[in-house]
């Protein structure tokens, strides 16, 4: 029980900050396309400093995400384990 409410809560949290670091799923996408694109590419095609913008954002998206829901797991079973 403590698991699905911690993975419902990691759920929650990258729900409420999806629009702040992405406009739409077009955002999100191009993000998960920069973070797969070697960054050997991006740089001859001119585009590396976009690549390593939306690499950090896609990177702080889905730590604060994933953490949220390691940090209440950890919580509740501290208080309820």
């Amino acid at each position: 029980m403590i698991l699905a409410v911690s993975i419902g809560a990691g759920l929650l949290v990258a729900a409420l900050l999806f629009r702040v670091f992405f406009d739409d799923w077009g955002g999100f996408w191009e993000c998960v396309r920069y973070y797969l694109t070697p960054d050997v590419i991006s740089l001859f095609r001119g585009e590396w400093g976009a690549d390593q913008w939306a690499t950090m954002k896609l990177g702080i998206y889905t730590a604060l995400s994933v953490g949220s829901g390691y940090l209440a797991f950890v919580k509740l079973h501290q208080l309820f384990g």
